[in-house]
């Protein structure tokens, strides 16, 4: 995850995974602003979760469970500060646990992601691109013996799935036999 991101619930720290893994995602903040909007007279702020600048456009994203999203406050909080947000160029969605919580998409990108910081040479990426030219896919564990010789090992194949070189069903738990492919990408250490 990005350094100096604060949650402040599991909730928020597992929408952060998703985030980390999201190819549509440039860069994301926490608690990023504070919205001022009227409800009765009362002048009120509002902090959402997130800050999310994706490729095409920017979201102001709130986390809630499923069971508050539908609370009488939080519904007036969200027809206030959905316009406003909009008027400010951004979208406004909410984001509930169980939409982040799907499995076994969750537990796949929070095993891919230890291996986020591990180290890749460009000489990685041109023998996985040339491994994956002769083949459409093959098991992780075939690649992982396959490329021994390489010096590219499990942790260099889980890295590179995160990092999008190469691909993998993540609606499927990774195991040895997952096939993994090359996703069309340019390549750039």
């Amino acid at each position: 995850m990005q350094t100096g991101i604060w949650f402040e619930s599991l909730i928020e720290r597992d929408y952060m995974y998703l985030l980390e893994i999201d190819p549509d995602v440039e860069s994301y903040r926490s608690q990023p602003l504070t919205i001022s909007y009227t409800i009765s007279n009362k002048q009120l702020k509002y902090t959402p979760d997130f800050l999310v600048k994706r490729k095409k456009f920017q979201q102001i994203v709130e986390i809630k469970p499923e069971s508050k999203v539908h609370s009488p406050k939080n519904i007036r909080l969200f027809r206030c500060v959905a316009p406003l947000c909009q008027e400010q160029g951004y979208s406004f969605v909410v984001v509930t646990d169980k939409m982040i919580r799907v499995q076994p998409l969750l537990d796949n990108v929070k095993l891919l992601y230890r291996y986020a910081r591990e180290p890749l040479t460009y000489k990685n990426y041109i023998d996985c691109h040339q491994y994956f030219k002769e083949r459409i896919s093959t098991s992780l564990q075939a690649a992982q013996q396959d490329l021994t010789t390489k010096q590219i090992s499990f942790k260099i194949l889980m890295k590179l799935i995160f990092s999008g070189v190469l691909e993998t069903d993540l609606m499927k738990p990774i195991n040895s036999e997952s096939l993994i492919t090359r996703t069309k990408v340019q390549l750039s250490p």
